[in-house]
């Protein structure tokens, strides 16, 4: 039983550390912090329903319909929302962000209707056994592909030129404009792969919950994630995504499934009040 618990945490885990990557790499190169994460997870699981239910197209093109769609999507909320508030006080940033939410809920919700949607993929959805664990194959595709995707992330953000000049703009905005990068091609960069990112970890929790405007309450689980991780620290969103993976579905089987909220925030308050740099965090020093 433990065994079982645990992968399936380790699998849910897989996919927030996904969402929470998104959030953080949004976050590390804007310093944006994006309380519309949660509703691009439910774009990516809207855009699978349009492309395979709707328009019924073949299960490549719609992997291609979503990667494109949901980078459409982070490359238009930076034109549009983010861009033209550069400069201005973070209040105001993170309020656009929040009303960003709800105008993507209503959208949806006036397209598709307050009922979730059922999405089938290709994807195999029986259940290996190991021993006495049983192991569900759409859980261990989904921990795969995001484990996949992470990978692909981290060999593209250290070993490609344009993944070095992310690098040096999240580090320092100013070095970076002083050394002709343009800082606004390599922001809208940024949330292009937060959302797609986010999107992917849309698709799976889609199909493994259903496809519904409450899937922003599961995906809105990256920010505990990234905040215990360190808001600064890729690896440490991986990390903070497992963590809560492993505690929702150890407090919901144990104890109760309202519960799991109790520990993961309880966790995230602990963190914030030892070691508010997140685990895998850098501390900031300021000279006074």
């Amino acid at each position: 039983m433990l065994a079982q618990v645990l992968f399936s945490g380790l699998a849910l885990g897989s996919i927030y550390g996904l969402v929470a990557l998104g959030f953080a790499v949004i976050f590390k190169a804007t310093e944006v912090f994006n309380f519309s994460q949660g509703m691009l997870v439910v774009c990516g699981a809207f855009l699978a329903v349009t492309a395979i239910s709707v328009l019924q197209m073949p299960f490549a093109m719609a992997v291609a319909f979503i990667l494109v769609g949901s980078t459409v999507i982070g490359v238009v909320i930076h034109i549009f929302l983010i861009q033209p508030l550069s400069g201005r006080p973070m209040l105001a940033v993170i309020m656009v962000t929040i009303a960003l939410s709800m105008v993507l809920r209503a959208i949806i919700e006036m397209i598709f209707g307050p009922q979730g949607r059922n999405l089938t993929t290709p994807l195999p959805t029986g259940v290996l056994m190991l021993g006495d664990v049983r192991i569900s194959q759409l859980h261990l595709t989904a921990a795969l592909v995001s484990w996949a995707c992470m990978a692909g992330f981290g060999a593209f953000f250290k070993l490609t030129s344009v993944g070095l000049l992310m690098r040096a703009t999240a580090d320092s905005h100013e070095a970076a404009v002083v050394s002709g990068v343009n800082v606004n091609v390599m922001n809208r960069l940024a949330w292009a792969i937060g959302s797609m990112l986010a999107a992917i970890g849309g698709v799976f929790l889609g199909q493994l919950q259903i496809a519904s405007t409450d899937l922003e309450n599961i995906g809105l689980l990256a920010l505990p994630a990234v905040v215990i991780g360190g808001m600064q620290s890729i690896p440490g969103a991986i990390v903070g995504g497992l963590l809560v993976g492993v505690i929702e579905q150890l407090a919901a089987s144990y104890i109760s499934p309202k519960s799991s909220d109790i520990f993961i925030y309880g966790l995230l308050l602990v963190i914030l009040m030892v070691r508010p740099w997140g685990l895998f965090g850098q501390r900031e020093l300021g000279r006074v």
